[in-house]
């Protein structure tokens, strides 16, 4: 099974809680395409643009070959990167676990409609992804606060 697993990763909070969950997926065998580890050759001698074409490129190829992504949502606050892998991702028919990260926060209506499945990210963590796509996992159950 494919992952692309899509995340903000700008500051040390959400690195810590990025770099969990890809030591946690690659334990349980996933083959987890990561975009922060993903350079372009020769990117610091180009210019700004084509640096940026070559990113997206690489990662809509990523998304368009993936089984399931992942998205790791941190609320109202999402990255506006990581809501358009989002996106992109369910127009293309992919399976979308979006996984809410602080169940204490508010979280878009457009983020929590645009997945198939809404988890915390203890469920994300104790169950293999199998399991949550088949809906054979008992997952937690949290109140996602939508607006």
């Amino acid at each position: 099974m494919k992952i692309y697993l899509a995340s903000p990763f700008f500051n040390k909070k959400e690195v810590k809680i990025y770099n969990y969950v890809i030591r946690t997926l690659r334990s349980y065998g996933y083959d987890l395409f990561v975009p922060k580890e993903h350079e372009i050759e020769g990117a610091w001698d180009m210019p700004n643009q084509v640096w940026g074409e070559a990113v997206f490129g690489v990662d809509y190829t990523a998304i368009q070959k993936c089984d399931v992504m992942v998205v790791l949502n941190w609320g109202m606050y999402s990255d506006s990167g990581t809501a358009w892998e989002c996106g992109c991702a369910f127009a293309l028919g992919k399976k979308v676990i979006n996984v809410c990260v602080n169940p204490d926060s508010d979280y878009s209506l457009m983020m929590t409609n645009g997945c198939h499945y809404n988890i915390s990210l203890a469920d994300l963590i104790y169950n293999p992804i199998e399991g949550i796509l088949s809906g054979t996992t008992e997952l937690k159950k949290f109140e996602i606060l939508v607006k």
